[in-house]
């Protein structure tokens, strides 16, 4: 994975026939989709990488694709540009399947001059500071290791948010994840970030419902140094960028340059991406420079938490009356079995060590549900079914196979 460029596509329209655009002739890729499990998956995000696709559209012709389905309906989706050359990297759409179900969708172009619109944004992430007395959105923020220090940021990192969730990146030295639980369906992020509410405290939208204190909150990670979690206590650079917003996903990338953690130093990424109507965070971690290293994930302890390790589908989880009101609240992570050392604690959390690799992304999901959403809803089996639909995405992911046109190749 190279840099994450600022840079998304997105198109939502309307779409007749591909074989009935008037005059024109579309040039076409078909998606075929598959859900290798026994259960129906909704709203499963579908993620392309554009490489297969690179000699069958030119860069004219991304304003000009049409994504449908059989039966010619429209779908939204997005073309994200995940590095700093200005040329696409992932196609991403979310479709629903039933069990074993196979679907094909189509990706066109014609040479027909009526603008795509940007669908309805359904995700969103933003990064708030204080310039010139006001508290301002930043798309990119870069700087030394140290400035979030400085008390010009009014929720100390930054957040990205579907319709049902939002998570929250400390940008400090404790490097943890918080959670932005809601009652109300929507996005909030620009709200919060803008109007100085106390983000903390019970609202109409929902709450901060995680206390996270010095531990990593619901998977932040650190370096794993001498059986201790070394955070960016000493860091050279940090540099947040919003890559992504839109009807499809959000995606935040966090480079952190010259992390101290004993003998030498270190170059990292994050990138955090969440789907519309979802709640799994993906976080993607690369590791751009030394030796492969041992980083680990966590959840923070609390009392009234039980926190479970399922060897089985390597998912960590803690569920319990946790939450800051004092009602329950699920957290979970779920990783990929041969990434994984072994589970291990140390006093704030629980943690996973896993293996990173010099060039190989580390991908683990994200999970939490509060209670709050939704009271009269909260049970045993739709948490048990939240845990399952984590264990299956990522290790059980769609299966996607790619018809090029006639004469095309990747």
């Amino acid at each position: 994975m190279k840099k994450l460029a600022l840079r998304t596509i997105i198109l939502n329209t309307a779409f007749t026939a591909i074989a009935l655009m008037t005059g024109v002739k579309a040039q076409s890729v078909t998606f075929s989709v598959t859900n290798p499990s026994s259960v129906s998956r909704a709203n499963e995000p579908v993620v392309v990488c554009w490489d297969d696709l690179r000699n069958t559209f030119g860069s004219k012709e991304l304003v000009r694709l049409r994504l449908v389905d059989k039966a010619n309906r429209s779908l939204p989706f997005q073309i994200d540009d995940l590095d700093a050359d200005g040329i696409p990297d992932e196609l991403v759409f979310q479709l629903t399947l039933g069990a074993g179900e196979t679907k094909e969708v189509a990706l066109a172009s014609g040479r027909d001059t009526l603008a795509s619109p940007v669908g309805p944004l359904r995700t969103d992430a933003a990064n708030y500071k204080r310039i010139s007395g006001k508290s301002q959105p930043v798309d990119d923020d870069d700087g030394p290791g140290t400035l979030r220090r400085d008390g010009h940021y009014p929720f100390d990192g930054v957040g990205w948010e579907s319709e049902l969730i939002g998570y929250r990146l400390y940008l400090d030295e404790r490097n943890s994840i918080d959670i932005q639980a809601k009652r109300a369906a929507g996005l909030h992020w620009n709200f919060i970030g803008s109007s100085g509410v106390d983000y903390q405290k019970d609202a109409y939208w929902g709450m901060d419902v995680l206390h996270v204190g010095p531990a990593l909150g619901i998977g932040g990670f650190g370096f794993w140094i001498n059986d201790t979690v070394a955070h960016p206590y000493k860091l050279d650079r940090r540099r947040t960028r919003i890559i992504a917003r839109g009807p499809v996903r959000c995606v935040v990338r966090v480079d952190y340059t010259g992390w101290d953690v004993g003998k030498e130093k270190t170059d990292v990424t994050s990138v955090f991406s969440l789907f519309a109507e979802d709640r799994y965070t993906e976080h993607r971690l690369l590791l751009r420079s030394a030796a492969n290293q041992t980083v680990a994930a966590g959840i923070v302890k609390h009392a009234r938490g039980t926190v479970k390790w399922n060897p089985a589908t390597s998912t960590l989880s803690s569920i319990g009356q946790q939450s800051r009101g004092g009602d329950s609240l699920l957290m979970a992570l779920t990783f990929i079995p041969g990434d994984v050392i072994q589970k291990r604690e140390d006093s704030p959390n629980d943690l996973v060590l896993l293996t990173l690799k010099k060039g190989q992304p580390l991908r683990y999901l994200i999970l939490a549900r509060w209670q709050g959403e939704a009271v009269e809803q909260w049970n045993q089996q739709m948490l048990n079914d939240d845990l399952a639909t984590a264990s299956r995405r990522l290790n059980q992911p769609l299966e996607v196979r790619v018809t090029l046109p006639k004469g095309k190749k990747n």
